[in-house]
């Protein structure tokens, strides 16, 4: 059945007011502020930027200013979550079993955290700073669908953003400290998933799971939103498109066809209340591109010597 989701990108980062923990409460409170501000949009995901809790602290010092999960972010972030009703992301750096992590949580609407992220691919300067790896990249549910996060450089390797697809990730945020241009519509079409972007810069995007930016926020203004249909799914064209006549004839206007055919690919959509894309995929035997690629790949690796 149709289940839409309004998604809110930011362009923001917190100002320099103060020093030491008091510029960390800065910071938590510019950060609930903008969540104030962008959910006026009736936003039911609001994604922040790449640690927000230590801006304008030296990536040197992150031991110091280092913080749990729960924690002083996660709770300014969640009061602002609970006041708006609306999930946000809260990044920080975490101590975590005395390893340092770059974070990012699911915050949701009663301001409780989700689930977290630890950034799989920190750069040179965060691994000679002590911020250790993440494993994976988990889905978290969410009242509308599953999310997942990626974080800044996580961007250059495409294998993050498979662990997300298998997961089941339907929406993924990525906080950032650059913009990443085309290689966002690449992860979103190539993986199948909505994709928030937001760092401090003026340019942040909301992309469609078929690589298409939806909406983007300006040097004007640093706040934009779309509504998503989350009840869709990205199948490999192949033997699928066999079934594209069926399908419209007997569900008509009740689902959205959108056949991206360079890419070999096309989404599927329920408008529908009482049917949802499992109960349409199952009906006509589709099988979606995240099962697709993956006995693809396990038949290939099966079939490669040494392996």
């Amino acid at each position: 059945m149709a289940r839409y989701a309004r998604l809110t990108t930011v362009s923001w980062s917190p100002q320099k007011e103060a020093e030491g923990e008091a510029q960390l409460a800065s910071n938590r409170r510019q950060a609930a502020e903008m969540i104030d501000r962008a959910a006026q949009d009736g936003s039911d995901l609001v994604c922040m930027p790449e640690i927000l809790a230590q801006r304008h602290f030296p990536f040197e010092e992150a031991e110091q200013w280092a913080e749990p999960i729960p924690g002083p972010t996660t709770d300014a972030v969640g009061e602002a979550c609970r006041r708006n009703r609306c999930y946000a992301i809260a990044t920080t750096i975490e101590e975590a079993g005395g390893r340092l992590y770059n974070s990012a949580a699911l915050v949701d609407r009663q301001g409780e955290v989700v689930g977290v992220y630890h950034k799989m691919r920190p750069t040179r300067g965060e691994l000679e700073a002590g911020v250790t790896p993440g494993s994976d990249a988990p889905a978290f549910a969410a009242d509308f669908g599953r999310v997942g996060m990626a974080i800044c450089f996580d961007m250059n390797f495409p294998e993050v953003g498979q662990r997300l697809l298998e997961n089941g990730a339907q929406v993924v945020c990525w906080p950032s400290m650059y913009d990443a241009g085309r290689q966002l519509e690449f992860w979103a079409q190539e993986f199948g998933f909505y994709l928030v972007s937001s760092w401090g810069g003026h340019i942040n995007a909301i992309i469609d799971m078929t690589g298409v930016p939806m909406v983007k926020t300006g040097y004007q203004y640093p706040i934009a939103s779309a509504d998503v249909n989350l009840d869709r799914e990205c199948f490999h064209q192949d033997k699928n498109r066999e079934q594209w006549d069926a399908i419209r004839e007997k569900y008509g206007a009740g689902v959205t066809l959108n056949i991206t055919h360079p890419e070999g690919k096309f989404t599927l959509a329920s408008e529908m209340d009482e049917v949802t894309i499992e109960d349409i995929a199952a009906e006509f035997g589709l099988e979606t591109w995240r099962d697709y690629r993956r006995d693809a790949l396990d038949k290939i690796l099966a079939a490669t010597p040494g392996e």
